[in-house]
């Protein structure tokens, strides 16, 4: 198990710094002959004289063995592997730039030879050289300047010095944040997203920076992709799962660029706090005789807030299509079967984002009596406009699951000039129903 040589590796990782401490009155002198020599050991044939090799520079780290050590990455023998990831993860910034060489390196040769998972390698102990790669990167970036070497990694165009380097931060957890930070005002989108990955992933802990850039940020959004990098910043604080967020997103609400976005991080706390916060709403808005936003529509939805199913049965009359369709899709993600006589009626909307809606919260709810309301939905393929419409409710025909729609659908797929997509949609939907259908009682 991963954990299992996670804990060896950081257990070898403390024996190394303890070794370290011992040797600390060698001389430069001693240190060079000492460099000349284990370079070769590191090169022998021999698994014990690498391992050997490979403690000695845990036990004292010196920079230029860093290339010979990250070959050892690959080597055959785990014991091998370990010692020269801890040795690695001792020399420091140094390190970096090898072990990814190595890492790159390793996933070239698989990429040529997918059939032969060579780099697989034996043993317990970092059977990928990129396992190994995000436990030095891990360590290194444990101290500030480290974190700061490692997170300068997001900036790189290759998405696997990225990966690495935004898992190893992530492992480090709040005391990287520091680090990651200026990354969500760089240049490029990419960066800012993998920065926003690296702090979202804090949980609680990224809440306080999160609301340092969200709301007491003096800077107003310049460009598109700063809006965008502000949304998802207040996305992020929905995966905290905590109730610390919800002060957080109430003061997101009363900004209009990111309304929507704290809706839906409200939505997806999921905490006691947040539906309660919800249900008021919900029961504010009835009370008032107002439409309520959408996204806070959809948010009592993903929050699982049954009590509110009676305030968002009456929102399917509203006079706004979005806040119709925000409250179809909720009622079927609370799987609300008695909604079923209610929804069906709107699969005729002209609005194709109601009617798309409705076909997909039927289909969520999987109750067969929508059935001949679905089938009547497949003739708007007529209207090039509503082909939507018609994929969703192909779509909703499958999750029900009935063998009784095999017939409609055999004589669909025969009609001229169906739509390319609606086509194969339809002989994939008629496939499966052929194959683990439902019969029908």
């Amino acid at each position: 198990m991963q954990w299992r040589q996670w804990s060896m590796a950081a257990l070898a990782l403390i024996i190394g710094f303890a070794l370290g401490w011992l040797v600390r009155g060698s001389t430069g002198g001693e240190k060079k002959i000492a460099l000349k020599k284990v370079l070769n050991q590191l090169k022998s044939n021999d698994p014990v004289q690498r391992v050997e090799a490979a403690w000695a520079l845990a036990s004292n780290p010196i920079p230029e063995a860093a290339d010979e050590l990250a070959k050892l990455l690959l080597d055959r023998e785990d014991h091998v592997r370990l010692a020269a990831a801890v040795a690695l993860a001792r020399i420091g910034e140094p390190a970096i730039l090898p072990t990814l060489q190595v890492v790159k390196k390793s996933a070239e040769e698989a990429a040529k030879n997918p059939q032969q998972p060579f780099h697989f390698l034996p043993g317990q102990f970092f059977k990928q050289p990129r396992d190994a790669a995000v436990f030095i990167l891990t360590h290194i970036a444990r101290s500030s300047e480290g974190a700061k070497k490692v997170a300068k990694l997001l900036e790189s165009h290759d998405p696997l010095e990225i990966g690495i380097a935004q898992q190893a931060l992530q492992q480090v957890g709040s005391p990287a944040l520091p680090a990651v930070l200026p990354y969500l005002r760089h240049a490029r989108r990419e960066v800012r997203f993998a920065a926003l990955s690296v702090i979202s992933a804090c949980g609680e802990e990224a809440i306080d920076t999160l609301r340092k850039f969200v709301v007491e940020s003096k800077e107003e959004p310049k460009t598109q992709l700063d809006q965008e990098t502000m949304q998802m910043a207040v996305y992020s604080l929905g995966n905290t799962q905590s109730d610390k967020a919800l002060p957080v997103l109430k003061e997101a609400l009363k900004n209009p660029l990111l309304e929507t976005a704290a809706w839906q991080a409200i939505g997806n706390l999921r905490t006691e706090g947040s539906k309660k916060f919800l249900l008021e709403q919900a029961k504010r808005f009835v009370k008032e005789g107002k439409n309520p936003p959408p996204a806070m529509v959809s948010a009592i939805g993903a929050s699982q807030i049954t009590e509110a199913i009676p305030y968002i049965r009456q929102w399917l009359k509203s006079p706004d299509p979005r806040v119709q369709e925000a409250a179809a899709l909720a009622l079927g993600m609370l799987r609300d079967k008695d909604a079923v006589p209610l929804l069906i009626p709107l699969l005729n909307a002209k609005d194709i984002g109601l009617a798309s809606a409705v076909a997909n919260a039927l289909g969520l709810l999987a109750e067969p009596q929508a059935l001949p309301a679905l089938y009547r939905a497949l003739e708007r393929v007529k209207n090039p406009s509503d082909l939507q419409v018609v994929l969703n409710a192909l779509t909703a025909i499958q999750s029900i699951n009935e063998r009784s729609s095999i017939p409609v659908l055999e004589n669909f797929v025969r009609r001229p000039n169906l739509p390319k997509a609606v086509q194969e949609q339809a002989k994939r939907v008629l496939d499966y129903l052929q194959r683990y259908g439902r019969p029908s009682f």
